[in-house]
């Protein structure tokens, strides 16, 4: 791994220098696929998978090998999206399709993935069971994978007792030839779920019933031993007839094990607020930890070994991207990679059977999204390809953390974004809020933000009250407050980048998507004195109409979510009133496009007619441009809808607050 430091030279060249007068790309350059995603290497080192095509479709699963084999490119079909592909083993892929269906038992649509085997030589695919989830690659045994799947279990002698037949989960061996023969390996009992060793064998099972946790361990293969548990505290929220229930408590689910399966890992909230990595200590029966906390964000992305399972380390964001290795070798190649990009996010994203060719990722930094092989015999790391090879690296806007304090005290943070070879001062400004609002941005590339910043625009992206991510408190203190202190966080960091400098006072716009779309057309109704134009995609416009959506959909199984997160609506109306921008629509000061995709299954295209027709009303000038066909999700997007968007964008931004000649 030592010869890995003396390739500086060479990476310098790969990621190029920066240019006092960078070229500003196209729409099209924007609107475009990213050319490389879901890149991953076979078990034997000898191939690379990925995703290519500019285009849906033109869109591919594109194998290319390494050992002088001509490349091989599968049809990824244009009918759905392909989301996502990997190796099930040395000759056959598991492609991930997102496609939209007519749910006949709910009576509604949605998108649903689901899960393809195809064979690497594109001689055929089929569909995986819908039920069934990866458990392991089998190095054993590389023509099957075993895959869990529910059973049905005669209840007696379960853990429950009884004389009904009762849902329970199954290992088994799925094959890949052309017969599909699926067996069965071991079935569990009801009410567990089971986790394997590095040798694929249930050793420990888990289960929750009515409050109570429980851990049970067969590591010694003397019988299965309850080896902890507690009783859980349930917090209710009740809505008129229905319910929800969360449980709390020191361990409430187990992750997976360590190689050894001597540890268990698992999250906990510490104090009921933020997660934090704890594991459980099977020589000893106690819990240990936490091992991994910070004092800003959840912990708990753990990051698996394929080849035994087993968990390795842990990745979350806090400002930036953070990754913890609890394995030496992989701690040590993580902390020299981020030696060589110290400005970017880099990840261990795939690596071969015998972890001597591993495909890392950069993102952020003087880069899009860039793909780089390293060969761990010869110490040499080549890079592969940028997923969006249009946008060149010099023409990439650099991004920082702003920190800011909201009016209340609470400190808060975001992502400044500003035009590439510009001084972050006076700059016209673009403020984006994340939807959800229980999501949250991460630092790095982000394809909307740099868009606006090459033409000339600095953009904040604000992680007010609410954002995922950050612990529990962070997001109860959000309930109850859309259009209030959740709005006012977005005011303030408004008022901090005009006082700091960074902004012109009378040069700031206001764009969100989903819930940013709402805080968009509350901005614009609520505090329309800071900004001097709008624009709302996909927004909720009134709560009203929207939560009788919610009740309408899969039988209203989101209801008490909404319910808690914004209020009752049906009772708290002069509340719910004041905060829907379509019912204060005369208060619009500033011009407004509303942009939103006609199939859209989140928010419904209504809630843009709604706004609409309430501007009409009111007698102020606003847009209403339908995308046709567009969805909610980012992912879903055709080239189209992208450009669609996007061209919209630049016309209405540079009529209503033009950037500097320059930048144009």
């Amino acid at each position: 791994m030592a010869r890995l430091l003396g390739l500086a030279s060479m990476l310098f060249m790969a990621v190029g220098a920066a240019h006092a007068q960078p070229p500003v790309p196209s729409i099209d350059d924007y609107a475009a696929m990213a050319n490389m995603s879901s890149v991953n290497i076979s078990p034997n080192g000898e191939r690379i998978v990925f995703i290519s095509g500019e285009s849906r479709a033109e869109r591919s699963i594109v194998i290319y090998s390494l050992v002088g084999d001509p490349p091989q490119v599968i049809d990824g079909g244009d009918d759905q999206v392909l989301a996502a592909v990997s190796w099930a083993n040395d000759e056959n892929l598991i492609a991930t399709y997102s496609e939209r269906r007519d749910l006949a038992a709910q009576g509604e649509r949605a998108d649903v993935f689901r899960n393809y085997i195809v064979r690497a030589d594109g001689s055929r695919n089929w569909e995986l069971n819908q039920y069934a989830s990866l458990a392991n690659r089998d190095i054993s045994d590389p023509d099957t994978a075993l895959v869990w799947l529910p059973v049905l279990q005669d209840n007696r002698g379960s853990r429950t007792g009884g004389d009904s037949v009762q849902r329970a989960v199954g290992l088994f061996r799925q094959g890949f030839g052309r017969d599909r023969d699926r067996r069965r390996v071991f079935i569990g009992d009801g009410g567990y779920t089971y986790l394997l060793n590095a040798e694929n064998e249930p050793v420990v099972r888990y289960a929750f019933d009515d409050g109570e946790f429980e851990l049970w361990s067969n590591l010694d293969d003397s019988g299965w031993e309850r080896v902890y548990s507690e009783n859980l505290t349930r917090e209710r929220f009740r809505f008129g007839a229905r319910r929800s229930d969360s449980w709390t408590g020191r361990m409430t689910n187990m992750a997976g094990l360590d190689s050894t399966g001597q540890y268990g890992y698992f999250t906990s909230r510490v104090n009921n607020d933020r997660a934090a990595v704890f594991r459980f200590n099977f020589e000893t029966n106690e819990i240990e930890g936490p091992i991994v906390q910070s004092d800003l964000a959840d912990v708990g992305g753990f990051i698996r070994d394929w080849r035994t399972n087993a968990i390795i380390g842990v990745r979350w964001a806090e400002e930036r991207q953070h990754v913890e290795y609890f394995d030496e070798t992989f701690a040590g190649i993580q902390s020299q990679l981020e030696g060589f990009f110290p400005d970017s996010n880099v990840s261990i994203s795939s690596f071969d059977q015998d972890f001597r060719k591993v495909i890392i990722s950069v993102n952020g930094g003087q880069t899009s999204q860039s793909y780089y092989l390293l060969d761990r015999d010869t110490g040499q790391m080549a890079f592969l390809s940028g997923a969006y090879a249009r946008i060149p690296d010099e023409a990439i806007a650099p991004v920082e953390v702003v920190h800011y304090t909201a009016r209340d005290g609470l400190e808060l943070f975001g992502y400044l974004t500003t035009p590439p070879g510009r001084e972050a001062s006076n700059l016209p400004l673009i403020m984006l809020p994340h939807g959800g609002p229980q999501a949250r941005d991460n630092y790095g590339f982000d394809p909307w933000a740099q868009f606006l910043a090459a033409r000339g625009y600095a953009v904040f992206q604000p992680q007010f009250r609410g954002s995922e991510g950050f612990g529990r408190d962070f997001i109860t203190m959000a309930h109850g407050e859309w259009g209030q202190s959740m709005q006012d966080d977005v005011s303030d960091a408004v008022h901090h980048l005009v006082e700091t400098g960074v902004a012109a006072r009378d040069r700031v716009c206001l764009f969100g998507w989903s819930y940013g779309g709402y805080a968009a057309l509350a901005g614009a109704t609520l505090t329309p004195e800071l900004y001097r134009c709008v624009i709302a995609g996909a927004p909720v416009s009134d709560v009203f109409a929207m939560m009788e959506y919610e009740t309408g959909r899969f039988g209203g199984a989101s209801v008490t979510y909404w319910a808690e997160y914004i209020g009752d609506w049906r009772s708290e109306t002069e509340y719910i009133t004041r905060i829907s921008p379509a019912l204060n629509a005369s208060d619009v000061q500033s011009p407004l496009m509303i942009i939103h995709g006609t199939d859209d299954l989140i928010v419904p295209f209504e809630q843009a007619e709604i706004m609409a027709e309430a501007m009409q009303a009111a007698g102020k000038p606003y847009e209403l441009v339908a995308i046709q066909d567009g969805p909610h999700q980012s992912y879903r997007m055709t080239v189209e809808n992208v450009r669609e968007l996007y061209t919209n964008l630049e016309r209405f931004l540079f009529e209503h607050n033009p950037p500097d000649a320059a930048t144009q």
